[in-house]
């Protein structure tokens, strides 16, 4: 360096290029060995084989009926994801060994149907038990529109929101229900709940 060259070099600077150049060669050789192994062959996937079947099979428990009552479907119509309507619950009763009670008027029933003949339902109520018990009911589920109406595909799994206490057992399990017309009362539906075991 000249006496009249002022200009001076950073001797931390250097070293420093140095460690950032050596993992950018790092990172880099890091993204190809990634894309590598996403490029590998499906075969070096180990196969598990035909699993045998599992030794608990879930069943179900019977626990109560809703009958809920019903009036006419307010339709709104055509939409971008099929048909929709909502069909009042105007009332019914909840029968069952552990739970009686009724339904209390003023849920809906939401139902969207799709071009495939399959009617998704989603119904939102509250049941009011002897004790005054009130529950919330969200009953999600799907009917087969074109399967034999004497045993149509109507299923559902309900949740319950009931309060701590006596009935907070609606809270902790999983529960599937089998729904459709009553045969002999008029603008009701029967929901045979089971609770899932």
């Amino acid at each position: 360096m000249s006496e009249h060259d002022n200009t001076q070099i950073d001797n931390t600077a250097l070293p420093r290029r140095s460690v950032l150049m050596g993992a950018g060669v790092v990172m880099g050789g890091s993204l190809l060995a990634t894309a590598a192994q996403a490029q590998a062959p499906a075969a070096s996937i180990p196969q598990v084989g035909n699993p045998s079947p599992p030794t608990v099979n879930p069943s179900t428990e019977y626990v109560f009926t809703i009958y809920a009552t019903i009036s006419g479907a307010m339709t709104v119509g055509p939409t971008t994801r099929g048909q929709i309507r909502a069909i009042p619950i105007t009332g019914g009763e909840v029968e069952g060994e552990k739970i009686r009670g009724r339904v209390v008027p003023g849920g809906a029933d939401w139902q969207r149907s799709r071009d495939d003949g399959i009617t998704e339902i989603e119904a939102t109520y509250a049941i009011e038990l002897e004790d005054k018990t009130l529950v919330k009911v969200v009953n999600r589920g799907l009917i087969d529109g074109q399967s034999p109406p004497d045993n149509r595909y109507f299923r559902t799994a309900v949740r319950f929101e009931a309060p701590n206490g006596p009935h907070q057992w609606l809270n902790e399990a999983l529960f599937l229900c089998k729904a459709g017309l009553h045969p002999a009362r008029a603008n009701t539906v029967q929901v045979d709940v089971f609770k899932l075991v």
